[in-house]
């Protein structure tokens, strides 16, 4: 059954039609960015008692759950989260920083939800291993679970280089709601507070801890900011808003290590400069949650291995969201976690659905300004033309990228008002001359 939904172009959540919220939830742009679409929905196909398990409580969990409950009425679904709270947008953590957001707005779904569709959420508690043979795992608290299927959505935890006196109190980051609340009573009475990572979510934090009253820097390692998703003069127009929102920035910095007498007091450089800070947020990436599972045999590479089913290379066990490589790439964006975990619950209910690789959009606002990127970006050598669109006083910037006519890629800095236009463009390969009249005229 087709059912009309408005979808974020950004981020892909989708929203009932009556249910249109003025910003997007998950990403936080406004309801400008969102499009109708229609959507396949299942209602309940099959009817078999099987004993589904899944480990983790993040997006791709929830759609794994949520896919399975609307095929089959009689799956018995059991979702374990180490936290201690229901799933949550996961993606507006920063956003807590310097906002009062009540935990019902930050829960994907509420308890009803889970109620009305015979899905048990376990909340402070893991799986400790993964007993194969048995099909079953073990919690932390000793109990074991059997299982039909299983899936590991465990998602990232935040990784930490190996600086000096890392371990010092006040040397933080950002990858869950408990630490996330701490983090912000903490930054209240904080003087000077250094972000390491100049990436989007140290960005988002840098904005939130300076609206709180503190002096913020952000070292990024390296020459410039966002080097991925910006070109330089992209990069340039960020730095300039970054700096002129107050915020300190310092680039192609190399980092020594932590200074203070059991909690920080300094960050300490390799060039010898010493950055005074009672708080310090690491924003240098994540690693998949895959320890539980290695003493299984599962394959693992840098993540657990999934095929385009999202089946590992044991029977009957998936994996979805962070914690899983795919092409030998593990994305770790929510919009994939999304539909890798719809994709799992199709196949546990006997499905064929393969997940196929998106070119996805990577969006952020703060420092007074707002930023999109999509697509191939540094393709300047290929790409036999660009354009470009530069207004220095209004601080917007915007550059397109075509090969053999075809759209490529796109960066938009300071307004991103047709974002739907573009993500579309570029997803759909549009011509040069549909994109330039679709955004000029």
């Amino acid at each position: 059954m087709l059912v009309k939904k408005w979808r974020c172009t950004v981020c892909d959540e989708l929203f009932d039609y009556d249910k249109k919220p003025a910003t997007c939830p998950v990403c936080g742009v406004g309801q400008e960015l969102f499009e109708l679409v229609e959507v396949e929905v299942s209602e309940n196909s099959i009817a078999k008692e099987i004993d589904v398990v899944i480990i983790g409580g993040g997006v791709a969990a929830v759609n794994v759950a949520d896919s399975i409950s609307a095929k089959n009425k009689l799956a018995k679904i059991t979702i374990i989260s180490k936290e201690g709270y229901l799933p949550y947008y996961r993606t507006r953590l920063t956003e807590i920083l310097d906002n009062d957001i009540p935990m019902e707005r930050m829960e994907i779904k509420k308890q009803s939800w889970y109620d009305e569709r015979n899905i048990k959420v376990m909340l402070n508690e893991e799986v400790t291993s993964i007993l194969n043979g048995e099909k079953a795992v073990i919690l932390s608290n000793g109990e074991k679970l059997k299982y039909d299927s299983l899936v590991i959505a465990t998602g990232a935890k935040c990784f930490v280089p190996p600086f000096e006196n890392k371990d010092l109190e006040g040397v933080r980051v950002i990858r869950e709601l408990k630490e996330t609340l701490e983090i912000k009573e903490v930054a209240k009475k904080c003087k000077n507070v250094v972000i390491i990572g100049g990436g989007v979510l140290g960005l988002e934090a840098a904005w939130g801890i300076k609206n709180l009253g503190a002096n913020v820097t952000v070292l990024e390692v390296m020459p410039r900011v966002l080097p991925r998703q910006l070109d330089e003069r992209g990069s340039s127009l960020l730095e300039k808003m970054i700096k002129t929102s107050g915020v300190n920035i310092m680039t192609g910095v190399e980092i020594k290590g932590f200074a203070g007498n059991g909690k920080v007091e300094k960050v300490l450089l390799k060039d010898g400069q010493e950055l005074a800070a009672e708080l310090v947020i690491v924003s240098a990436g994540i690693r998949p949650n895959l320890e539980f599972a290695v003493s299984s045999g599962i394959k693992i590479e840098r993540g657990i291995v999934v095929n385009e089913r999202m089946e590992t290379s044991l029977k009957d066990v998936y994996a979805c969201g962070d914690v899983a490589e795919f092409n030998g790439k593990i994305i770790g964006l929510w919009q994939v976690a999304m539909e890798q975990g719809k994709v799992v619950g199709a196949n546990i209910c006997g499905e064929e659905k393969i997940y196929a690789e998106q070119v996805q959009p990577l969006s952020f606002e703060g420092m007074n300004t707002q930023l999109l990127s999509i697509g191939e970006i540094k393709c300047e050598a290929d790409c036999k033309e660009i354009v470009e669109d530069y207004n220095a006083t209004r601080d917007i910037y915007k550059k397109f990228f075509f090969q053999n006519d075809i759209l490529k890629g796109v960066i938009l800095v300071g307004d991103i008002s047709k974002s739907v236009a573009v993500i579309k463009g570029v997803r759909e390969e549009i011509r040069k001359n549909q994109i330039i009249t679709k955004l000029y005229n």
